[in-house]
């Protein structure tokens, strides 16, 4: 099975965002559920070009994610891509390319805010 179908069927109710973290290249979310015992997971969103977040209050508790192909904001971050850089940009961090294939990352949270994050691929560790 691949990293989005594993993503996509996992039970990610209940879990809780502990650290949201960017850099140049990937947006790193580590997030983490207890019953009975602590479990952990890391999901990478790498090559990402863009992610929203709002209207948190004070929810970290997640209702559910998934993953699509396209997607409004990934549709919105390319346009403000082309707008900014042309309409053929060059490779990002030497490795991006405008007409890639993009995905989409949607985190809902129990309060119905949804983070969502367009980026290239996915890594998932499980621990």
């Amino acid at each position: 099975m691949d990293i989005i179908q594993t993503i996509n069927k996992y039970g990610w109710a209940d879990w809780s965002i502990d650290t949201f973290n960017i850099d140049y290249e990937k947006i790193v979310i580590k997030i983490s559920y207890y019953v009975g015992e602590e479990h952990h997971a890391t999901i990478h969103c790498n090559n990402f070009i863009g992610f929203s977040f709002i209207g948190h209050w004070d929810e970290s508790i997640i209702e559910s994610i998934k993953i699509e192909q396209k997607g409004d904001l990934v549709n919105i971050s390319l346009k403000e891509v082309i707008h900014c850089n042309g309409q053929s940009p060059s490779p990002g961090g030497g490795v991006k390319k405008i007409d890639g294939i993009w995905y989409q990352l949607n985190i809902k949270m129990i309060d119905g805010v949804v983070i969502k994050i367009a980026c290239e691929y996915f890594e998932l560790m499980l621990e």
